[in-house]
């Protein structure tokens, strides 16, 4: 999202089908576009989906190595059935 560098919006929908929900882990990577073809690693959070709860939720961002960059997070709406 250019010109957004404090609150950026996408407005993107993902759509997944799951076959064994138990096994499968969401992972969120924050990437910053430096160049056409490059991107600088941000922060990221993974977690069990089955862990995911519906509704509006923050999910704080970490670093590589699992360090807290807080308040560093993305504001997110989960929602499955």
């Amino acid at each position: 999202v250019q010109q957004q560098t404090l609150s950026p919006h996408w407005d993107a929908n993902m759509n997944f089908n799951l076959h064994v929900p138990e096994l499968c882990l969401v992972r969120f990577c924050v990437r910053d576009q430096t160049g056409l073809l490059s991107s600088e690693f941000v922060g990221q959070y993974t977690l069990p989906f089955t862990s995911l709860k519906k509704g509006y939720r923050w999910v704080p961002l970490r670093s590589r190595d699992g360090c807290s960059l807080d308040p560093a997070s993305l504001f997110v709406y989960v929602w499955y059935s």
